[in-house]
């Protein structure tokens, strides 16, 4: 279970550097910036797909695509010196509040499912 929890981190991890590699490869016309974009946003389904044959892919997909956005917001506003609206900071504390629910439900199926075993 460990194991694809690491996955589900690094493929937040490697959407986050695609994407940050997509916007630095937007503003020059360098071939090997849109090589990492791809590579890393390819891999980042790898390590997505090998963690959903253990966490349930609707959870997994809910943390991955919500954890991605809130970090790649906040790489946009420390690398790249975007300022967030509070439009934008409540539709990311929703987010980050959202990814919270998902999980702490599948916590509570799991308790759930360990004391009907007992």
């Amino acid at each position: 279970m460990r194991l694809a929890w690491l996955f589900l981190v690094l493929a937040i991890a490697t959407e986050v550097v695609g994407l940050t590699v997509m916007k630095a490869a937007s503003a020059s016309s360098a071939y090997i910036g849109h090589a990492v974009m791809y590579a890393s946003i390819a891999l980042s389904y790898v390590f997505l797909a090998r963690a959903v044959k253990t966490i349930p892919v609707g959870v997994a997909y809910a943390i991955w695509e919500g954890s991605g956005v809130a970090l790649i917001s906040l790489v946009s506003v420390f690398v790249f010196d975007h300022m967030l609206t509070g439009r934008e900071m409540l539709g990311l504390s929703m987010a980050v509040a959202g990814i919270l629910l998902v999980n702490a439900g599948r916590a509570h199926d799991e308790e759930a499912a360990e004391e009907a075993a007992a």
